[in-house]
Formats: structure tokens, C-alpha cells, sequence
């Protein structure tokens, strides 16, 4: 192999691995502002989502947190998100959004259920370049009772996904991360397929929560499946694990450190 191969080799290496690293600090979580009235009671609720996205990003909507995660282009941000409660942790009916900015359509890709964690999943394509404002109004009404529902400061998803990356990371070195998928089992939600997990989280009001993912360095991908137990009235994780599973999804020659 010539000199001017092996260097666009290592050149294209150190690209990926840069993309990579940039994917990994893509997440922002921030908590929404109050609108004045503010009722986490009422039975209607609405919030004024506000981001800046270049290219691809996925805003996700749940209590009363946003996520913005770009997924292709710079970091997306808040612009000034505020709500009128935070989104119910229980059953919605009616939720809409309707978008007020931006130069592209954006589209409901899930709305809030019991199988998603009760969390509005809203996609943005932004393919023009260089970024816009966008702004959409969500809304929805209440199908149960608000005062029923879990405190809407803890996500149980949200800590047992970090309990795990925490987990990974400690274990694999600087560079390495995960990539979640959205949706994640909860207690209840799959009722018989997740065997004993139930009796664990029935015990004392404690949660399971079981999900997928792809852990990732630099010259390796693989897949991957997590569990943890929850203590939602504790706000606490009580224990995180995760297992990797099938053959290498991407490798190169450096093979010296391999994800476990």
C-alpha cells in the first residue's frame, strides 16, 4: 500500500472517529420554562417548543424535560421552550403539535403512550444548511387523573440509561459511548415477557426498566441490551446492567482494545 493511501486511510479513520465523538456529545436536556399560570393539575396542557436544529434532530417532550438530540449536523439548542404543565405521566388523549417556524416540515413521529415512557417524539429534517428556528405548539388533554401520576422530575429511563452509560464507560475508556434506542420496556408493559423482572419491580413499588442500544468506540460496534432496577419514590437507580451481544458491527486493524 502506497504512502498516500495508507495516509487517506488514517486520515478517513480519524474523521470517523471525530463524527463519532460529536454524535456522542449530540444530546441536550434542559428543563422547559414556566409559563405564567402554571397548573401540573389541569386536565389541558400545552407547551411552546422552541429550537435551533441544523440538518437531522430529534426533539422529545416528557414531564416537563425536552431532549433535543441531533442525530446529523451541529448541536441543536433551546431557543426558550416553556410550558403551561408538565406532560401527564399517565394516559393523553388529543395530543397535536402544531408548528408556528421554521423552513422545513416537521412530523409527530410518536405520540405519548405507556409503551414509549410517555414521551411525544417529534422529528426535524432540516436539509438547506446552516440551520433555523423552529417553533411548534403541542397540546393535549388529559385521560386520567394528573394527581395519579409520578412525579414528573424523575425519569426512570433517563437515570437507568445514564446508571448504564456511567457503567460502560467506567469500563471501556475515553471515547466510548452508547447510542439508546428511544423505546425502552417498563414494568407492566410487556407483562409476561419480562419474567422475573416483575416480581423484582412489584416489590416495594420498584421499577424495571429493559431496553437496547449500540455501544460503541472508535474501531468497534456492537450491539447491545441493558436492564436496571428502579426506585421511582427514591428517585434512585438501584442497580444497572447491560450485555453485549452479536458479532462486530465495524472494525479496523487497531484492535487492541475491544468494547466488553
Amino acid at each position: 500500500m502506497s504512502r498516500i493511501a495508507v495516509r487517506r486511510l488514517m486520515m478517513g479513520a480519524a474523521a470517523l472517529a471525530s463524527t463519532l465523538t460529536l454524535l456522542a456529545q449530540g444530546d441536550m436536556q434542559l428543563r422547559v420554562r414556566r409559563q405564567a399560570g402554571w397548573d401540573a393539575q389541569a386536565r389541558e396542557g400545552r407547551c411552546q417548543i422552541r429550537v435551533w436544529i441544523d440538518n437531522r434532530a430529534e426533539v422529545r417532550l416528557r414531564g416537563e424535560s425536552i431532549f433535543v438530540r441531533t442525530t446529523e449536523g451541529s448541536k441543536g439548542r433551546d431557543e426558550g421552550s416553556e410550558c403551561s404543565q408538565p406532560l401527564p405521566f399517565n394516559s393523553v388523549r388529543n395530543f397535536q403539535i402544531h408548528q408556528t417556524a421554521g423552513r422545513s416540515r416537521i412530523a409527530l413521529t410518536e405520540e405519548p403512550s405507556r409503551m414509549n415512557n410517555y414521551t411525544a417524539l417529534i422529528s426535524i429534517n432540516d436539509g438547506q444548511g446552516g440551520g433555523d428556528n423552529y417553533s411548534f405548539e403541542a397540546s393535549w388533554q388529559a385521560d386520567a387523573d394528573v394527581q395519579a401520576a409520578p412525579a414528573p422530575f424523575f425519569d426512570d429511563v433517563r437515570a437507568c440509561q445514564e446508571a448504564v452509560r456511567q457503567r460502560f464507560v467506567s469500563q471501556n475508556g475515553r471515547g466510548s459511548y452508547i447510542d439508546f434506542d428511544t423505546f425502552a420496556k417498563r414494568s407492566g408493559d410487556a407483562g409476561r415477557n419480562v419474567g422475573n423482572w416483575r416480581n423484582k419491580a412489584g416489590n416495594g413499588g420498584r421499577e424495571a426498566v429493559q431496553g437496547n442500544g449500540t455501544a460503541r468506540r472508535a474501531n468497534e460496534s456492537r450491539e447491545l441490551t441493558y436492564s436496571c432496577v428502579v426506585e421511582p419514590r427514591q428517585n434512585q437507580v438501584t442497580s444497572a446492567t447491560y450485555q453485549l451481544s452479536g458479532n462486530t458491527l465495524r472494525t479496523n486493524q487497531n484492535r487492541g482494545r475491544q468494547l466488553r
